[in-house]
């Protein structure tokens, strides 16, 4: 046994996990328990010795970024490239060998998931030379970038969408799926991107209408409300000498009707629950009838038709509907429909046409030839967003085929450039690891997210024992399609609610989670604010922003993109480096321990002999091995919030990893006590 140390007490209660916490008005759950050294019974305290880290970036670690979150460079509190650059230093601090941006292309929304062109740089984010420094000063710290590509949709404001929806008859009109009954169209095998046989087939709320030409004409709009739970509309030819805008205050019982291009016009009350206007109506959507003209729209103030498919006859009372409350048409509208899966009208799904004919998809070429230009400026790779969403056939392969020969083709050009290693992509896949498992043939990388799924449930639960059998019964599905893939292991990212959130902002939890990421098989990615440990508010009713707050730098970097976003109570970057025990000081130290080791960083993995799936004693133990070449590894953390007592017959070289409290004492078997939520990595004897 090597380079083991004996601490002091009073040194080791100020190590890393050693501190109870007790409650606080936050709402910060208590740590667990620590038992100190207990000399009496011959245990010391475990010291890490590793190996010097000799600088290369073995781990293949990415890190996850959200530009307008990130970092500001000039003052107007949005995250912007050049404080990105800024961070680099510090990004590559943690052993970083890849930058995942979330999109940065030119979009209407913050978020950024709604692409306008592909081809640029979006300029709220900085100008092209900006990125291509960007691109340069990252690659001197051995550090990729790896871009958010959309494939699925486009934002229905991108020029192609615009054209597109302008005429029936135009170049850009199969770049999208339009119809007119979708329904039908669909049942008759008409879409080629959605199949019935999938078991979803139509889906009213993933349609919404365009028209042609305006409507133009004199109406006049009788409203009769005598029943309110039966409110109708009837519509009939109006004169012009009648046309009148009432002006009169608001009384809190009035109507509107709303139209075009944001027009909203006040009902006259003609008393006993009828409402009468004649407007001059001009319109490509139809209208709403409003009980309210705040321009927030409250909740239950829109009343429209049961669905757009039923169509508002002149002169026909026509029954106003308040819980669907779909656009009111005219049956001589010319309106057609347009697919976004995403309940969204600011989304336009694309259409690829069928998988097999992709070669004389324009769409497909448009995006291929922009991802191309992306890999002409420097371009390392890409995330490819929600593909199990491109083809809407859930039980077909039309998705994986489809990204292959993606792939294939960008590959194919990346390589041509003279590159000797594979292009990197990932996709995500949001599902558990049986639906992911096929998309391997498409893919060589995609995230895992019941690696999480499984981690978050097991550290909440305390049950350890099953850990490493969960990862290589995922890895043996994924290899049953790919043999080389990449399991993009990570915690939670933008989409779902913080780590911090999970684990009841118990930084013991969080700690340990980050060391299970950076011990066990895959290539990690951290989310950016992961490592402070952010931990926000629920997603569910409160938005997306939430779990996507500004970057705590504690300088005037820091942003400030979008008002009102919980921010974590957390201390800043410049505080936890100067703070040997904080959550970020743990993942430093272990996305180091993983980039010196090989087997750390690429090495098999495989269950412990004694301490696994069948052992019910332990419980909350999860252990594991790291193997290869002559190298190997033990792996042992304790899920529970209790100290485990545990005899190893390995034959222990040193001790490279440790979090939280760990004792040991020899005798005829190495003992360990491991604390609760603490972890110890030994290098083994071959």
């Amino acid at each position: 046994m090597k380079n083991l140390k004996l601490i002091p007490y009073f040194l080791l209660c100020m190590s890393i996990g050693c501190l109870i916490a007790c409650s606080d008005d936050n709402g910060v759950v208590p740590e667990p328990d620590i038992v100190p050294d207990d000399t009496s019974e011959g245990y010391i305290s475990v010291e890490a010795t590793p190996d010097n880290w000799d600088g290369a970036k073995r781990a293949d670690i990415s890190y996850q970024i959200l530009v307008y979150s990130f970092a500001d460079s000039n003052g107007d509190k949005y995250g912007d490239i050049n404080g990105l650059i800024s961070k680099l230093d510090y990004i590559n601090s943690l052993g970083v060998k890849a930058i995942w941006l979330s999109p940065i292309h030119p979009s209407p929304s913050y978020h950024g998931y709604d692409v306008i062109d592909y081809t640029k740089v979006n300029p709220k984010f900085g100008t092209d030379d900006d990125f291509n420094r960007l691109i340069t000063e990252a690659h001197k710290r051995d550090i990729k970038i790896y871009l958010d590509y959309v494939l699925n949709h486009t934002s229905t404001e991108h020029s192609w969408f615009q054209q597109a929806k302008a005429s029936a008859v135009n170049e850009f009109r199969n770049y999208y799926i339009f119809s007119q009954d979708p329904a039908t169209d669909i049942r008759e095998g008409k879409v080629d991107m959605i199949s019935s046989e999938s078991g979803k087939g139509y889906n009213a709320a993933e349609w919404f209408s365009v028209a042609g030409d305006d409507v133009r004409a004199c109406y006049k709009f009788v409203l009769d409300w005598s029943n309110p739970y039966k409110p109708t509309v009837t519509v009939v030819q109006g004169n012009r000498a009648d046309i009148n805008e009432n002006t009169a205050a608001n009384t809190g019982n009035d109507r509107f009707i709303w139209f075009g291009k944001d027009v909203c016009k006040k009902f006259f009350d003609k008393g006993n629950g009828i409402f009468e206007l004649t407007v001059d109506f001009i319109s490509d959507w139809g209208f709403l009838i409003r009980t309210s003209d705040d321009p927030s729209w409250p909740v239950g103030t829109k009343y429209g038709a049961v669905s757009e498919d039923s169509k508002l006859r002149l002169g026909v009372p026509f029954v106003l509907n308040n819980s669907v409350a779909a656009n009111i048409v005219f049956s001589n509208m010319d309106i057609w429909k347009y697919h976004s899966h995403f309940y969204t009208a600011s989304f336009a799904d694309l259409n690829y046409g069928k998988v097999s004919a992709l070669a004389t998809s324009p769409v497909f070429q448009e995006m291929t030839d922009a991802a191309k230009g992306w890999i002409d400026r420097g371009v390392d790779g890409f995330r490819l967003d929600a593909v199990k969403h491109i083809y809407h056939n859930a039980k077909s392969d039309e998705n994986p085929v489809f990204l292959k020969k993606f792939y294939d083709e960008l590959n194919t050009y990346y390589k041509g450039k003279g590159k000797t290693d594979e292009l990197y992509v990932v996709g995500e896949v949001l599902s558990d690891a049986e639906e992911v498992a096929p998309y391997y043939k498409g893919l060589p990388a995609l995230f895992e997210f019941s690696f999480w799924y499984r981690l978050e449930w097991a550290i909440n639960n305390g049950t350890g024992r099953y850990f490493a059998k969960d990862i290589l019964s995922y890895q043996q599905l994924y290899r049953t399609n790919r043999e080389n893939y990449i399991e993009a292991t990570k915690l939670s990212n933008h989409d779902e609610d913080r780590t911090g959130l999970k684990f009841d902002r118990s930084e013991a939890k969080e700690k340990l989670a980050a060391v299970v990421l950076l011990t066990a098989a895959g290539a990690p990615y951290i989310y950016y604010g992961e490592e402070l440990g952010f931990y926000g508010i629920t997603k569910e009713g409160n938005g997306d922003q939430h779990v996507r707050e500004p970057m705590q730098w504690g300088d005037d970097t820091t942003t400030d993109y979008m008002g009102g976003i919980n921010r974590s109570s957390v201390e800043s970057v410049a505080e936890q480096q100067q703070d040997e025990t904080s959550l970020l000081n743990t993942y430093l130290a272990f996305t180091k321990l993983r980039n010196t080791y090989s087997a750390m960083a690429m090495g098999a993995m495989s269950k412990h002999d004694v301490y696994n799936e069948s052992n019910e004693k332990y419980n909350n133990i999860a252990a594991w091995y790291r193997t290869k070449g002559s190298e190997k590894i033990l792996v042992l953390h304790n899920f529970g919030s209790t100290p485990t007592e545990l005899s190893l017959s390995d034959h222990v070289e040193k001790a490279i990893g440790v979090s939280g409290k760990v004792w040991m004492k020899e005798g005829d078997k190495l003992t360990i006590k491991l604390g609760g939520y603490s972890s110890v990595v030994y290098k083994i004897v071959q």
